[in-house]
């Protein structure tokens, strides 16, 4: 029965090793550097496309406030019947019939143009062309974002489908382990148990490469979907072309280019801008509103006077002055509201450049920290391979026993998992400190 059952659980195991295996082995592979990936994002992420949609919603919004500089003009026809007229007497007894004209019409053309509002409407189209401004600088910030998103999704699934050929590796190694333990205790040369472990630690390794192929499927899967690629294309990163080399300058050299370049804080800069003239619009409801009027007005038929089947004919030109006096005391607490909204939008941008400092920090101290950490696990990765090496050679003249080797081979498989890792992470802190300094 146990048997039974250990044999269920290998032909899972292997039936999803194989599962996975068909599903990767379907997908057409494809090689792509970082810069072609940045291409196809550039082109293709949806989340730029919306971001580009609400630049050019904001620039049509400038023309709509920029009409309000046009004269309203407005008319209108009309035709219609008109009856006799009947005329009564105090007991609403009827005296006699008028016979009038029954067909009547009138036209009617009317003109205004605002003079004067207190530069309402200017400021309305400064404002306009600062929203579209925000628009840009989010745009921006969303292009590095996502920028920066594709690259750490770039990045790991460089690090999975290398961890795998580690595995790979590593697995072969074990299955030739394993096959000397075989050989060795059917010489009655070591235990059962040594002969077990090593079984152990081979199947140990197939349930890694299983992981690992589950993650290269779902973190590819993500990063088409980022990057507006076929399903069915598996990326290939190459990491070869990437520079990664950074001026040798201080932190605080980084800092300064972030306060000028980061598209958050020229976001914060303009938000404060439109905070301002917000306040400007407001207080435009103080001044009086000049406006310029024309008319002209003609109707069918007079029936003023003597009734006739003629058309009276008047016009009008002249100037109009309104004052809402109620903004003597309601616009005080609308500017009260303004200046708040200012202040706010001066402590936010002082919490986004405060942010900022600290991202530059983490990633300025990240990105030196991987070099060195680089240079050490190379030199842990080689005196791994040489120590497995040695072990090895002691084991296979019985010198040392399994455990040793066990021991040897994990260091030497963590070793060179490290080693990528430190690899990787030197690219993606100099990916993040571009992304906080407004370079990416």
């Amino acid at each position: 029965m146990k048997n039974l059952k250990y044999l269920m659980l290998l032909s899972f195991t292997l039936l999803g090793l194989n599962t996975h295996t068909i599903v990767a082995q379907q997908m057409q592979e494809r090689i792509m550097t970082i810069q072609e990936l940045a291409e196809s994002v550039q082109t293709n992420n949806i989340q730029l496309k919306l971001a580009n949609t609400a630049v050019n919603v904001a620039d049509a919004r400038i023309g709509e406030a920029k009409v309000n500089r046009l004269p309203n003009i407005s008319t209108d026809v009309s035709g219609f019947y008109l009856s006799d007229v009947s005329i009564y007497d105090t007991n609403f007894k009827k005296l006699q019939t008028v016979d009038i004209p029954n067909f009547g019409n009138q036209f009617n053309m009317n003109v205004s143009q605002l003079i004067f509002a207190g530069g309402k409407i200017n400021k309305s189209i400064q404002l306009a062309e600062m929203s579209k401004t925000l628009s840009e600088n989010q745009l921006e910030d969303t292009e590095q974002g996502i920028k920066l998103s594709a690259t750490e999704l770039y990045l790991n699934l460089y690090n999975l489908q290398n961890q795998k050929k580690i595995l790979e590796k590593n697995k072969d190694l074990a299955t030739e382990r394993t096959k000397n333990t075989e050989y060795f205790y059917e010489q009655d040369m070591i235990t059962k148990n040594e002969m077990l472990r090593a079984q152990v630690l081979e199947r140990q390794l197939e349930q890694s490469i299983l992981q690992i192929e589950n993650a290269i499927l779902i973190t590819n899967k993500n990063l088409t979907l980022l990057a507006g690629l076929d399903e069915n294309i598996l990326i290939v990163p190459t990491i070869d072309n990437i520079n990664h080399q950074i001026r040798e300058q201080d932190e605080a050299f980084y800092r300064e280019i972030a306060f000028q370049k980061n598209p958050q804080l020229t976001a914060s800069d303009t938000q404060i801008a439109i905070a301002e003239k917000n306040l400007e619009l407001t207080r435009t409801d103080r001044f009086p509103v000049l406006a310029g009027f024309a008319g002209y007005n003609a109707n069918r038929p007079q029936t003023s006077g003597t009734p006739a089947d003629l058309y009276s004919n008047t016009y009008q030109v002249g100037l109009s002055l309104t004052y809402n006096i109620e903004s003597l005391f309601k616009n005080p607490k609308k500017e009260a509201v303004d200046k708040i909204l200012i202040d706010q939008a001066a402590q936010a941008k002082e919490a986004v450049r405060q942010r900022i400092e600290g991202d530059v920090n983490a990633a300025f101290n990240n990105y030196h920290q991987a070099i060195e950490q680089l240079e050490v696990s190379s030199i842990n990765q080689t005196a791994a391979d040489e120590n497995y090496r040695i072990t090895e050679l002691k084991y296979k003249n019985q010198l040392v026993t399994y455990i040793e080797i066990i021991d040897a081979a994990n260091t030497k498989l963590q070793a060179e998992l490290q080693m990528l890792d430190d690899q990787t992470d030197i690219i993606l802190n100099y990916v993040k400190l571009l992304r906080v300094t407004g370079q990416l």
